[in-house]
């Protein structure tokens, strides 16, 4: 009785190649397929969990810090504006949480007005070198200090999104034109591009760069620092890029695409038309064993 021919396992039913990351082996179980759904299920709930946790943990922190210095004039507040139908126990604990929120935010702004004076500025000086010799406090004080500083302040320094070809050509990296500079005596412009490194873009290299070897990409500052920081997990399914122009003049690119972390459809199809270059398992083999 003749045998069934065996199906090749990278076609589908109707003969289409299956791409690499979409191919099951034979022994696949329901096991197999529930692990993949559950992990997949992990990667979308996890960031969202840790996000609520991280805004309750802010939140009750503020409250535990301001709300005995807000709470007192919260409760005399409430007892005579609240009637029969509302209980006063009810409105002081979120109206306190309220504005322990409101007095923390203006404590900040006042801290960040007062460093404009120059003896406060030496007095945290003088408290970060104190901070700064301790090896362990050292370094969870400079890593937020310096992530912050990068989203932030250093943010208006990062002017534009670029792509250069880097350590050779054909390997393209992201980074940041920074500046221009002219080299004299021929005058060449150069552009002055920080790359940053992954996962934390507050270290890199400096490099200064012909405008030719400098391209523009449809990427705003913060999805570029977002890029960077996973990794390239989020990641536009689409970028466009253009000449450099200089740090004076918009290029025109199309708007950026929103950062995702699924594989983008054109993608799957243009692997789909890929000739494959795996050995089919099913063909003959034209080696015979000694």
């Amino acid at each position: 009785m003749p045998s069934e021919p065996l199906k090749a396992t990278n076609m589908d039913e109707q003969g289409a190649r299956v791409p690499p990351e979409e191919r099951q082996s034979p022994k696949a179980t329901r096991w197999d397929v529930f692990r993949r759904r559950f992990i997949a299920g992990l990667i979308t709930v996890i960031p969202v969990v840790i996000t609520i946790w991280v805004i309750f943990l802010i939140v009750g922190r503020i409250d535990s810090i301001f709300g005995p210095f807000v709470q007192p004039p919260i409760e005399k507040l409430v007892k005579l504006l609240a009637n029969d139908s509302v209980p006063a126990d009810r409105l002081v604990a979120p109206l306190s949480t309220f504005f322990a929120l409101i007095v923390a935010v203006v404590t900040i702004t006042m801290v960040g007005w007062l460093t404009r004076f120059l003896f406060v500025r030496r007095l945290i000086q003088i408290g970060e070198g104190m901070v700064t010799r301790v090896p362990l406090v050292k370094f969870f004080y400079l890593t937020p200090k310096e992530v912050i500083n990068t989203l932030t302040t250093r943010r208006d320094s990062l002017k534009r999104v670029v792509l250069i070809e880097y350590p050779r050509r054909g390997i393209w990296c992201l980074a940041y034109a920074t500046g221009e500079i002219i080299r004299k005596p021929d005058g060449e412009a150069l552009v002055m591009v920080f790359l940053p490194t992954t996962p934390n873009p507050t270290s890199g290299f400096l490099l200064m760069l012909p405008m030719e070897d400098v391209h523009d990409i449809n990427l705003s500052v913060e999805d570029g620092i977002r890029l960077i920081i996973s990794g390239g997990i989020l990641a536009p399914n689409a970028i466009h890029t253009h000449p450099f122009v200089g740090l004076d003049t918009e290029p025109d690119l199309p708007p950026s695409e929103p950062l995702t972390s699924e594989i983008p459809p054109e993608l799957v199809e243009a692997v789909k038309r890929q000739p494959d270059d795996s050995p089919d398992e099913s063909a003959p083999s034209d080696k015979t064993p000694s």
